[in-house]
């Protein structure tokens, strides 16, 4: 890897970090005189009114990153899809950022996220939703489709399964799926200082090293996962326990619809997500069915996500995203490797065994409690 190179990468994060840090001081100034602050008490455990925008920070850093890395495209050249794939992005995590940072301002009720979500998900897909032609790569082979489109992905033992060769319209609807999922599971993460920034963190990292390891290497793709790793480590620095600022419902959905978007354009890398943000990924499907089984909303708040409960058992803050980060740096790091697909499988399983486990220990606990 070239100088230059390595210069654009590390450039790219290093901005994304400065600007957010630069920008979460003014943030917190400007939630105090206008009372954008969650207050303390209920679920939440802070002890001092705090400010829950740090959202405009991560975009703020992310964007302009992202920004950076288009002027540097006379050294680092992209292709015209890659280009248009990044303008939908920005529109999407730019839809997604404004609705979820009124959301946060005046807690709006779900219908709007919720057709925000779906709105932006339709964005990122774009013209892809009228236009099914299937256009050359640089190879030749006609890999490539006019927008972020989910259009194959890999089991172990089988081959790869190709949803646009199903159906147009199974790609479309896997691909709003996914980043729909992907957005709530950071969301619902948001619960602990330091927890989904962190994790976060941890899976952009993976995804811009996986980008670096192919060959030949995806340099401007990795691009896009490192200036979102630059806004989350910058964030970090004010939200590790004990947090002074949180990020709000516009920092961590913007987050998930990033990360998946980046899963995506990378050649669907989903194991390597997946691997990393296992815990969150399994704590949301509990909490799916345990609170539809108990005939609540699965939107609505409670103490029964994992990271809470953990907090419950006595753990500190500290403790829990620790165990998070070691969870997902440890088999995020099965995703980079070129490891046989049994033995990510494996990972897979084992992962989901713990988190079950520990599911099913906390649950217990907090049973016997009550």
């Amino acid at each position: 890897m070239s100088l230059p190179t390595i210069a654009a990468l590390g450039t790219t994060f290093a901005l994304a970090f400065a600007v957010t840090a630069l920008l979460i001081p003014w943030v917190m100034r400007l939630s105090e005189r206008r009372g954008w602050v969650q207050q303390p008490g209920g679920r939440r455990l802070h002890a001092r009114a705090t400010s829950n925008i740090g959202g405009v920070a991560i975009y703020g850093g992310f964007v302009a990153a992202l920004l950076l890395t288009f002027a540097l495209e006379p050294w680092l050249p992209r292709g015209g899809f890659e280009r248009l794939r990044l303008l939908l992005l920005l529109l999407g995590s730019t839809l997604i950022f404004l609705v979820m940072w009124r959301d946060d301002v005046v807690e709006l009720p779900p219908l709007p996220k919720f057709v925000a979500q779906l709105a932006a998900a339709l964005i990122a897909v774009g013209p892809y939703l009228w236009d099914h032609t299937r256009y050359p790569d640089v190879g030749g082979q006609l890999t490539e489709a006019r927008g972020i489109v989910l259009t194959a992905f890999k089991f172990p033992f089988v081959n790869q399964i190709s949803l646009w060769d199903l159906s147009p319209w199974l790609a479309i609807g896997a691909t709003i799926l996914w980043l729909g999922w992907m957005a709530n599971t950071i969301n619902w993460s948001d619960g602990i200082d330091g927890l989904a920034g962190g994790v976060s963190l941890i899976a952009a990292l993976a995804l811009a090293l996986n980008a670096l390891r192919q060959s030949p290497p995806q340099i401007t793709i990795a691009l896009l996962p490192l200036a979102l790793a630059g806004a989350c480590a910058g964030f970090l620095l004010f939200n590790f326990p004990p947090a002074r600022i949180f990020m709000g419902d516009s920092g961590a959905e913007v987050l998930g619809y990033v990360l998946g978007v980046s899963a995506i354009i990378g050649g669907a890398k989903l194991a390597t997500v997946l691997l990393v943000l296992g815990v969150p990924i399994l704590d949301v499907v509990w909490l799916i069915i345990s609170r539809t089984l108990a005939g609540r909303s699965p939107a609505r708040g409670g103490r029964d996500h994992l990271h809470l409960r953990l907090r419950d058992m006595g753990f500190s803050p500290r403790q829990v995203v620790l165990f998070y980060y070691a969870l997902g740096a440890s088999f995020g790091l099965l995703g980079i490797l070129n490891v046989a697909p049994v033995v990510k499988l494996a990972a897979l399983s084992l992962l989901a065994l713990i988190v079950i486990v520990l599911i099913g220990y906390a649950s217990r606990r907090a049973a016997v409690a009550s």
